[in-house]
């Protein structure tokens, strides 16, 4: 797979996929699912009709998850948060099995647990 570096630590993957909800950990570590849209007017945060994108991003230990963020550079509203907030990094497992597969399906990886949270490594 070709990635694109973001920073010195942290690479992106090249396609990006339409994500409508993310799992997030609660106060007590339990995973809850979120409604994700983009968020065109950051100073009145609120929900939209677009969805998120998600694609692929690797850190420099090789750690695979997914960042979400805006159509078109825009920010993102996730429920159950009074902001907007331009990206969040999470666990392969925290996206639905539709768009998770459909990013992962021309890398060759392998899937670890950390917690109760999935990550990926190429093999």
């Amino acid at each position: 797979m070709v990635w694109k570096f973001l920073s010195k630590d942290i690479s992106a993957g090249r396609k990006k996929v339409e994500i409508r909800s993310v799992c997030l950990p609660d106060e007590f570590g339990n995973l809850k699912r979120r409604r994700v849209t983009t968020c065109w007017n950051p100073s009145r945060p609120v929900f939209s009709k677009t969805p998120a994108v998600g694609c692929l991003v690797k850190d420099k230990e090789g750690k695979i998850g997914i960042m979400v963020s805006g159509k078109n550079g825009a920010n993102i509203k996730i429920g159950g948060f009074v902001n907007s907030i331009p990206y969040i990094f999470v666990a392969v497992n925290s996206i639905s099995k539709i768009p998770r597969s459909a990013l992962l399906k021309e890398v060759e990886v392998e899937l670890f647990a950390e917690g109760n949270l999935i990550f990926a490594k190429e093999k």
